[in-house]
């Protein structure tokens, strides 16, 4: 529900994973605006993932300098964007786009994959069935049910879905208000971000939006009136804040008023439905962040909801808010803490913070580091990119071969066992075992993950290190990394089952095998709805549980079980 940036990106992500869906948009026509028109790095790494990144490059430009007139004496003050470019980062400058562009080209792509956006469609209501949602919309003034799966709500901050389902918005609304505006502006330069921090009756500034001919204007408002927003008015606002007579506006091809709000949500999911992007939080425009965040959340979301579609415990969805929601509330304090540094200061300047790149899921429930001595790079991590020689002497980037939709193990040294741990669902690459093998031979996957000795990486389809593990006990904990985030073996292996092998009688009528994810000996497992209620004791509970109704307990399969559970020790209430 919702065919914004978040919303695209989901669709995007389900369509080349060959995952059903329908996107459907309240309004009439694509969103026209500028608004958000930064992209971070780490949304840029994820459009290169989704097979997007010479589109935007394309139509996209590093930010211009800014320049600040009327803060000092000696004329107008430039400030230029400060790169703190690292290894393994392939983009280290935001780049600057048009919300509408940047939607523009998420359409392209989601159309080339086959799905398109059902445009005038609004959401009515929801009613939660045992399977699914059936979804209750308007098309032309006609009622329709959809009945689907699962149900995601990426309709704005003023989320239907959201308020449909009860989830808590809470929050401030700000009292900084903006006009925003996109329009040309004659007789000015587009080589600059033009701006008046201290201009009579509020700060103003006229920004060139790459790859255009137009401006994003933005005027403080002072007063709760709503001003008028014609050309001419705008034209008289622009000789006000400026004092340059010399600059002329065009026709404005969007406008809108602006209010700040902080706010997050209760949750992000309940039952078969979930919410995403500005539906979950709303930040202030400050760092460019709210876009991003938005993309970001889609990402993390898609690969779970396609891994549960396909056998994988439903629990796995519940990862997705205890993720992402946290990362919701730093960023919401961070563009918080902007706005009060350019409002204050008129201070422009951003820090590494705003690039996305070092946000991280250490504390998820599916990251398993187990090496004592892990590095720079951990379970949880951003996975940098790295340039290694394929087996056929060509040079290659690690982020090529993460363009697919499933995980992938890294072999990084020791013996050469090829084949000995490939799994369904995992592109295996072994990097240093001998002949015939991919080489790191520059050091620099192993400089850029601060690697010390042989290890097993696996890294997930988001681009997140899943696991890593020394070589020593490779098989056990892959199946555990890979049943951690939702790509067991199914029920001949030693990951978890899928939901079918789990609900299907066994002989003699009686229940079979019932265990969650089996997870490494670190005691957490993933948190299930009920357990974040009134269980949260067995929210930590060891995770090998056997039937006692088992009637294969002879079976070789229920005696690595039972072996298993001995090891992990007993349930704890």
């Amino acid at each position: 529900m919702g065919a914004g940036s978040a919303g695209l990106t989901l669709a995007i992500d389900l369509a080349r994973r060959g995952v059903s869906f329908r996107i459907i948009e309240r309004g009439k026509q694509p969103f026209a605006g500028s608004r958000g028109k930064g992209l971070q790095p780490r949304t840029i790494e994820i459009f290169e993932q989704l097979g997007m990144i010479e589109a935007f490059l394309n139509a996209s430009a590093p930010y211009p300098p800014i320049v600040n007139y009327g803060v000092g004496e000696n004329g107008p003050q430039v400030i230029a964007a400060k790169t703190d470019a690292r290894p393994g980062e392939p983009y280290p400058l935001s780049l600057m786009i048009p919300q509408w562009r940047t939607e523009e080209i998420l359409r392209a792509r989601l159309a080339d994959l086959g799905g398109q956006v059902e445009f005038g469609v609004e959401f009515a209501g929801l009613a939660e069935t045992e399977n699914g949602v059936e979804a209750r919309v308007m098309v032309d003034g006609q009622a329709q049910t959809i009945t689907c799966a699962w149900l995601i709500g990426t309709d704005g901050a003023r989320s239907t879905v959201r308020k449909t389902l009860g989830i808590g918005y809470p929050g401030e609304t700000g009292t900084f208000r903006m006009l925003i505006a996109d329009l040309p502006v004659a007789n000015l330069s587009a080589d600059g971000w033009h701006r008046w921090p201290k201009a009579p009756g509020g700060q103003f500034a006229l920004c060139p939006l790459a790859k255009t001919n137009s401006f994003q204007l933005s005027a403080e408002l002072t007063t709760d009136d709503t001003p008028d927003q014609t050309r001419e008015a705008i034209q008289a606002l622009i000789a006000a804040r400026t004092g340059d007579p010399s600059l002329i506006a065009g026709e404005p091809t969007w406008t809108s008023i602006y209010r700040v709000n902080f706010r997050l949500a209760d949750a992000y999911r309940r039952g078969h439905a979930f919410i995403a992007g500005d539906a979950a939080h709303a930040h202030p425009p400050t760092g460019g962040q709210g876009l991003n965040t938005s993309v970001q959340d889609s990402f993390n979301l898609g690969w779970k909801l396609a891994a549960v579609l396909r056998g994988a415990d439903a629990a796995l969805l519940d990862t997705y808010e205890s993720e992402r929601r946290d990362i919701g509330a730093g960023v919401l304090a961070m563009s918080k803490g902007l706005l009060t540094q350019m409002t204050d200061k008129a201070d422009m300047r951003r820090g590494r913070d705003t690039l996305q790149l070092d946000l991280n899921y250490r504390a998820s429930p599916i990251a398993a580091e187990a090496r004592s001595h892990p590095g720079k790079v951990q379970a949880g991590d951003r996975v940098p990119d790295a340039t290694i020689i394929d087996p056929e002497g060509q040079t290659v980037r690690l982020f090529d071969l993460l363009r697919h939709p499933d995980f992938t193990l890294l072999a990084i040294g020791g013996a050469a066992i090829s084949g000995a741990l490939a799994r369904p669902g995992m592109r295996m690459v072994e990097i240093d075992r001998g002949p015939g093998t991919w080489q790191d031979r520059a050091g620099e996957l192993r400089a850029n993950c601060g690697l010390e000795g042989d290890c097993l990486m696996l890294i997930r389809p988001d681009g997140y290190l899943a696991g890593s593990s020394p070589h020593g006990w490779a098989h056990e904990r892959i199946d555990d990394a890979l049943g951690r985030n939702g790509r067991g073996r199914g029920a001949c292996g030693t990951g978890y089952r899928t939901r079918a092998a789990r609900r299907a009688p066994a002989a003699g009528g009686r229940a079979p095998i019932a265990f969650d994810l089996p997870f490494p000996p670190s005691g957490r497992r993933l948190a299930s709805a009920s357990d974040r209620g009134s269980d949260r004791v067995a929210r930590n509970r060891r995770a090998c549980r056997i039937n006692a109704l088992c009637p294969q307990r002879g079976a070789r399969r229920c005696r690595i079980l039972a072996a298993r559970h001995r090891r992990l020790g007993p349930l704890r209430a």
